[in-house]
This record gives structure tokens, sequence and C-alpha cells, in this order.
């Protein structure tokens, strides 16, 4: 039996998410393999965080991967919030005063938000 990994284009589109073009991949043509149509998924990854986010943050592809695995890990975890606890919100005020707690109310709480930071 075989197994093969899907490309990155194939998760691409799988998920919904804007797809690389062969001129994005051009570097891998050199190859002659087709890798610039049908490129192994660590190597998409990472270009898509190149192109789409200037190598600043991962892309569609990549983040949503880390994403599912972490959510994974913890709806797996008989000890995590998710288990034990799973109608719990955060208690802190909004900084937005809207009632509702949002991952900048988180940063800013832990001092490294754009505004404590300066930026």
């Amino acid at each position: 039996m075989t197994w093969s990994l899907p490309s990155g284009q194939a998760i691409a589109k799988q998920l919904g998410a804007p797809v690389l073009s062969s001129a994005d991949l051009s570097e891998l043509r050199s190859y002659s393999l087709g890798l610039e149509r049908s490129t192994p998924l660590w190597y998409y990854v990472l270009k898509e965080a190149e192109v789409e986010e200037d190598g600043l943050r991962m892309g569609p592809v990549g983040g949503r991967i880390v994403a599912e695995v972490l959510i994974g890990l913890l709806q797996n975890d008989p000890t995590s919030y998710v288990a034990v606890a799973p109608d719990w919100r955060p208690t802190l005020p909004s900084a937005a005063g809207t009632g509702e707690f949002r991952m900048v109310d988180l940063l800013t709480v832990a001092g490294v938000d754009p505004a404590s930071r300066g930026q």
C-alpha cells in the first residue's frame, strides 16, 4: 500500500482558501517535477506565509492546520477548560466597553497589545 500526502493546493481547495498560483511557486519549476502545481504541504505552508503575510504570520492553510491541532488537543484533554467547564467565559471587562471579551483585551491585560507597545 502506498500513501501520499495531499498537496498544499489540494488542502487549500478543500478548505476554501485562496490557492497559490504556479507563479508564486516558480522557483520549483527548475526541478521539472510539477512541484509548482502540486507542492508538498510543508513547503506550501511556508511559501503561503511568505506570499500572503510577508512571512510575518501564517497564511490561511498553515493557520488553519495549527488552530485545528490546538482545538483538537483541548477537546481531547480531559482536564482542559473545554472539557471541564465548556461554558466558561472570560470575566475581565473589555476595553471597548461592549461586555464582550476579545483577543485584544487579553493582549491588553498581558501588556503586549499594540498600544502598550507604542505601535
